[in-house]
Formats: C-alpha cells, structure tokens, sequence
C-alpha cells in the first residue's frame, strides 16, 4: 500500500473487560486510508473481551498546532519535533469521577509535551494531572501497514476532526 492518502486515527476504543463492573476504555492508534480500514488493527490492540467492542469516538489527524502530520515508512531524522499524545484527568466541583482531555501536541520532548498540555487544561478543573503521555511514533500498530512513522511538515493543513458515534466492531 503506498503512504500516498493514509491518515492517522487516534480511536477511543469501549468494551467489555471479565474484571471490570463497567464499560472500559482505551486509546489506541489507527493508520488507514478510512477509520474503516482501522478496524482490524484496532481489534488487535484491544485487551478486554472481543464481544462487542466498539469505537466511541475517534480523531482523524492532519495535522497539529503550524504542522501537517503524514506518515512515511522513513525514519524521522534525530532530533526533530515529535507528535505526542497526551491524556490529562482532571476534577469537576460536585462531580462524580474523573474528567479528561485528550491532547495532540508537538514538542521536542515529553517534558515540553506535558507543559504544553498542562497549560491546555481545563481552567474549570482542580489538581490537574497527566495520566499518560506518549510520542506516537512509538504508538503506531504493527500491522500489515505496519512500519510507518509520523513526519511534520510545515505547512496548512485540515487539522484534527473529531467524531464520536457507538460502532460495534467486533
């Protein structure tokens, strides 16, 4: 398949999990050309039971802050900008559990990353914290299209859109 249309796919995956009293959910990479073509890659990475798995929501990445997000089986070169992904949780006065963010920010390293996520967390929240932060690269499945990696490139872009929809998909 060639590089040329795919697209990176950050999915919150729901399911089922035989210890857990509720629902569960991960994030979890996707590369395809549609979140469609994702669905087996997604399967691959989910830990629970199989049985009614779906997406609830999901990114389509084209890009992040002045960078336009492509993948390419070459490997960046050292010392770029990396894409990173960032989970904040935070609390809501009077409200039960904890609330999340999730951040795609360009960085030269985890530690610029988390500032940059952190100063976006929301202003409505107390003890805001990080509760995952990875680059993406390292985050792409091993698939048949397996062996991509992300680049940044400057330049307009269509930037990241945001779905959300109940698709079982097991």
């Amino acid at each position: 398949m060639s590089d040329a249309g795919l697209r990176l796919f950050v999915v919150m995956l729901g399911g089922r999990h035989a210890r857990a009293n509720t629902e569960v959910h991960d994030v979890v990479f996707g590369v395809g050309t549609s979140i469609e073509q994702t669905y087996p890659q997604l399967r691959e990475q989910w830990f629970g039971e199989l049985a009614g798995l779906h997406l609830d929501s999901w990114m389509t990445v084209d890009g992040v802050e002045q960078w336009q997000v492509r993948l390419s089986a070459e490997t960046p070169p050292a010392g770029m900008l990396r894409l990173y992904f960032v989970n904040l949780g935070g609390y809501v006065a009077g409200e039960f559990g904890e609330a999340h963010r999730y951040l795609l920010v360009v960085a030269a390293d985890a530690v610029e990353a988390k500032r940059k996520a952190l100063a976006r967390a929301g202003t409505e929240w107390s003890k805001p914290h990080r509760d995952a932060l990875f680059e993406v690269d390292g985050c792409l499945p091993v698939g048949p299209i397996g062996g991509l990696h992300v680049h940044l490139l400057p330049g307009a872009h269509a930037g990241i859109r945001c779905q959300s929809d109940y698709i079982v998909i097991s």
